[in-house]
């Protein structure tokens, strides 16, 4: 009996401290909110693409904790408050932080947006400050717009400027969040 104590005491501290790394915190989701946050960005998106006034490739969607985070560009105000309308329809979103621009007219001479969006995300992977997969990039005619989540003003602040200085960009639109 005296040595099944010494392996169950161990074994019980191991399950406990398991357990306390599923649990969340104000700026990490636990792994049910993972999932659920996963499955309102499916169910939003599924509503865009069986939407034909909305365009699903064009419009982001990030859920943190509930909250859904649209951005991206469309092509009219219409679009875009469809886009919000679909979003709030989704059972299990608490709030939706609408982050979609109007796309810019297509003017002048502009480097491909799908390069300068490589770029952007490239200098985020090669910084260590910041958070690549958190971070959505999206450029339209040169216009950068940035949104997501970071875990401090800092990394905020470092995105935008990485985003600024890739060859091509006109401006950049930060609309990343605190977690």
């Amino acid at each position: 009996m005296h040595y099944h104590r010494h392996i169950l005491f161990p074994l019980m501290i191991l399950v406990a401290g398991l357990l306390s790394g599923c649990a969340g915190s104000s700026t990490q989701e636990s792994t049910g909110e993972y999932l659920d946050d996963s499955a309102i960005t499916a169910k939003v998106k599924s509503a865009f693409v069986a939407d034909k006034a909305v365009s699903a490739l064009d419009i982001q969607t990030t859920t943190f904790k509930g909250m859904v985070q649209l951005s991206g560009f469309a092509g009219s105000q219409q679009e875009i408050d469809r886009a919000v309308a679909l979003a709030r329809a989704v059972p299990g979103v608490k709030s939706v932080k609408n982050d979609i621009r109007r796309a810019p007219q297509r003017t002048g001479e502009y480097m491909d947006d799908s390069l300068i969006t490589t770029r952007v995300k490239s200098a985020f992977v090669a910084d260590r400050e910041v958070s690549a997969l958190n971070i959505s990039v999206e450029t339209n005619n040169g216009v950068v717009q940035l949104s997501g989540f970071a875990s401090s003003q800092p990394e905020i602040d470092k995105a935008a400027k990485l985003a600024r200085n890739v060859q091509g960009v006109k401006s950049v639109e930060n609309n990343i969040q605190l977690k």
